[in-house]
């Protein structure tokens, strides 16, 4: 198991919410700093993407999932999506697992409407908060790490999440200031 990568997967989450916090939540900073976390973030999935085939599937279902769900909208995201695709075209696409790929595609979306259903109230209690957390994807990585015996799979997608809470976390409380 190559546990060096996670501390990458880690800084993406960071990343991400961060772009999140810039594009969606109003945090101000100069748009080439935007722009450059976009895309930072971009070449380090495109990175994990060629370079680690057993978390290759997941990390392109997320992709996927939220292209699909149109949830990139914003020039952060844009940049970092756009440079995802100009990196794995530089480097050469990898070899993934579609099958797996697939079943975590199928978990992507359902979290991601899942939450978008959540945000809109149409979904309370237990189920909201599986939706807000986007737990499906996580119980997804969990089963498959189960079935194939790669851990790394759900110690990358837990490295990310905690990542990306953290950012929340911290994030929320520069919002508040302003």
């Amino acid at each position: 198991m190559d546990l060096i990568i996670l501390p990458v997967v880690f800084i993406i989450g960071i990343l991400t919410k961060f772009a999140d916090l810039i594009a969606d939540d109003g945090i101000e900073i100069r748009w080439v700093f935007s722009y450059a976390i976009g895309v930072v973030y971009g070449i380090l999935i495109a990175y994990i993407l060629t370079t680690h085939p057993v978390l290759a599937p997941i990390g392109l279902a997320a992709v996927l999932a939220v292209l699909l769900t149109k949830k990139i909208d914003r020039k952060p995201h844009n940049i970092g999506i756009a440079s995802t695709f100009l990196f794995l075209a530089v480097w050469g696409l990898p070899r993934i697992d579609i099958a797996m790929t697939a079943v975590f595609l199928a978990a992507g979306l359902v979290d991601e409407i899942g939450n978008d259903m959540a945000d809109s109230g149409r979904i309370k209690g237990p189920l909201k908060k599986l939706f807000d957390y986007r737990l499906v994807f996580e119980l997804t990585a969990f089963s498959a790490s189960l079935v194939t015996g790669e851990w790394i799979i759900f110690l990358g997608i837990l490295s990310f999440d905690i990542g990306y809470l953290l950012t929340k976390r911290i994030g929320k409380r520069f919002v508040k200031l302003k």
